[in-house]
């Protein structure tokens, strides 16, 4: 393949020229550059954007860190962040956790081996340990989170108010009629989990005198454990008539058991997930959902980076506000 002398030997100007060319530098003119990148496209050069980040110890690459890629929640804002990306001459790198602090780290060290120009991340479920984080801070690399920041100062995050997201849900069935209230948590080693139940009894307390009763069932497996314990709360608490469910996923999962125990919904009991998941319209019924906004997030996570990379500003915090999506899972049935 072609090099760099090639183009400057055909163009007729010097390697530095070509080199500013490729590193997008200002000192080059519209004309030359156009020239150089012509002549480049005709030989199939392609520059090689790990060898110039170890020769200059800087990088256009963007490392992605994100628990699950094929999370439907983290895909859209890995879209997001692509939109943003994709026309600043950076390159990206996404790997995924699987929610394990370990894989975490071998991610962010990679990065660090590879001179990453900065780093997006949502950290996962097990992380406390935040060596690794203030290895890429200290390497002076700009790192902005999405979704899940880590509890330390002054950092870059885009995150979802889920504390209102959780109390938009309860607000919305108990005016819907719902007055036995259940809210299926996540989780509560993870913060945004923490926050959505804390809305949740925020919005119930707030009504607690109106007749409204309400329950937390906090669960902490993916498997059987969590499925046999909801069937067990639904057998003793055959009056609830509004769940509000942590997740999307689970909430597809709690609309079976309902289906199991022949209690109809929007009927009987009243359903609303978390996270506007595409696939709560492909089933009966559909499932209300607190939209996250992940395609907004990931493209302000991204564009926050780029003027990162471009100049030195103070950290900032950017909170999404949820939306309603209501469907037939909540409705209210005239009788």
């Amino acid at each position: 393949m072609a090099g760099i002398k090639e183009i400057a030997k055909i163009t007729g100007v010097s390697l530095a020229t070509v080199s500013r060319v490729f590193n997008q530098s200002p000192l080059v003119s519209e004309k030359t550059r156009e020239r150089v990148l012509k002549v480049a496209r005709d030989l199939d050069y392609r520059p090689n954007v790990m060898a110039a980040a170890l020769r200059s110890g800087k990088s256009k690459i963007i490392g992605v860190i994100v628990p699950e890629v094929n999370n439907l929640f983290f895909s859209g804002i890995i879209n997001g962040i692509e939109r943003i990306v994709s026309d600043s001459g950076f390159h990206i790198i996404i790997s995924q956790t699987h929610e394990q602090q370990d894989k975490e780290n071998t991610a962010l060290n990679s990065f660090l081996e590879l001179n990453v120009g900065g780093v997006l991340m949502s950290i996962s479920k097990e992380t406390e340990d935040y060596t690794n984080i203030q290895k890429i801070i200290e390497a002076k690399i700009p790192i902005v989170f999405f979704d899940r920041p880590p509890k330390l100062k002054e950092v870059d995050s885009v995150v979802l108010d889920d504390h209102l997201g959780g109390y938009i849900a309860t607000e919305h069935l108990i005016k819907n009629n719902c007055t036995q209230l259940l809210h299926v948590a996540g989780n509560q080693q993870v913060g945004i989990f923490r926050d959505r139940k804390d809305g949740f009894l925020a919005a119930a307390e707030k009504h607690g005198t109106s007749g409204i009763s309400h329950m937390v069932a906090e669960l902490k497996t993916t498997g059987n454990q969590d499925i046999q314990r909801l069937d067990a709360i639904f057998k003793a608490n055959p009056n609830i008539d509004g769940i509000f469910v942590y997740g999307d996923e689970m909430a597809i999962q709690v609309l079976q058991q309902l289906k199991n125990r022949n209690l109809k919904v929007p009927e009987q009991v009243k359903l609303i997930g978390f996270g506007n998941a595409n696939y709560s319209t492909l089933i009966q019924p559909q499932i209300s959902s607190i939209d996250q906004e992940n395609v907004m997030m990931g493209e302000l996570a991204a564009t926050i980076l780029l003027k990162k990379l471009k100049e030195e500003v103070k950290p900032t915090t950017k909170v999404l506000s949820p939306k309603l999506v209501q469907r037939a899972s909540s409705k209210v049935v005239s009788t």
